[in-house]
């Protein structure tokens, strides 16, 4: 499917000029024609030979995010403060893929962020027509590989699943990976707050709020216990923990 999509070049297919182009989100007919430029065909050439060689042949879901398809497609641009911009790459899927209908893209909401989570692009039939690849082969070997994993799914005791499951449960895993790493990256940012407070309220105060804070975590009898060396080992080892992750670049990821 990589070859097809590389050989074939997608964009210069003749369903560019004819097929209608609907909105992503709203899915309203769009009477506005988006021309397929130079620059444009190249990214949507680069982008649809990167999802052909990324995208899962029992479920259809390509695992890659917005962002690493951009990166790979070498359609990222960096501005004067070196932040990555990929709306050419977004630009791209919204506009060009996805109001054609080559792929589906599902936008889900996250109420702890006020935000979407990275986007699950799922390719269509439409894709494999772009890409001058038989749908009818695909089908084939999609069956065949449906086979061999539920093969291993009996082998192991459990139930064998259609391609509708195995379409739910990816994307539920996508679901449930981007809220982890979410929750992670809110976790990650509130200690990093947490120690550029302790470093600029000095040494001394700072190793008297983290002593604070193990008495909470363990309690006089505890820290008793431990002794006066180990307890001062415990405040020194997370001061100088705390200094090193206020003065480490922020997470951009």
């Amino acid at each position: 499917m990589r070859k097809a999509a590389r050989e074939n070049t997608p964009s210069h297919h003749p369903l560019w000029r004819i097929r209608p182009r609907y909105h992503a989100i709203t899915h309203k007919l769009l009477s506005n024609e988006r021309t397929m430029n130079l620059h444009r065909a190249r990214a949507v050439d680069a982008i649809m030979e990167c999802l052909a060689a990324h995208m899962n042949i029992v479920t259809g879901k390509v695992y890659m995010s917005l962002a690493q398809i951009s990166d790979a497609c070498g359609l990222t641009t960096y501005n004067a403060a070196d932040k990555p911009c990929r709306s050419r790459a977004s630009r791209a899927i919204n506009e060009h893929l996805e109001a054609i209908g080559a792929v589906l893209c599902d936008r889900i909401w996250d109420d702890t962020t006020a935000s979407y989570i990275p986007n699950i692009i799922w390719v269509t039939e439409l894709f494999f027509v772009l890409i001058g690849y038989e749908y009818g082969k695909y089908l084939s070997a999609q069956q065949q590989q449906l086979s061999w994993e539920n093969q291993k799914l009996r082998d192991v005791g459990k139930k064998s699943i259609t391609l509708i499951e195995a379409r739910c449960m990816a994307k539920a895993d996508h679901i449930r990976r981007a809220f982890n790493y979410r929750t992670k990256k809110l976790a990650r940012s509130k200690q990093r707050r947490q120690a550029c407070k302790l470093k600029a309220i000095g040494e001394q105060q700072a190793r008297k709020y983290i002593l604070n804070d193990l008495v909470k975590l363990y309690g006089k009898k505890e820290l008793e216990i431990m002794g006066y060396t180990e307890l001062n080992r415990m405040i020194k080892q997370r001061y100088y923990t705390m200094c090193k992750l206020a003065t480490a670049p922020p997470d951009i990821g």
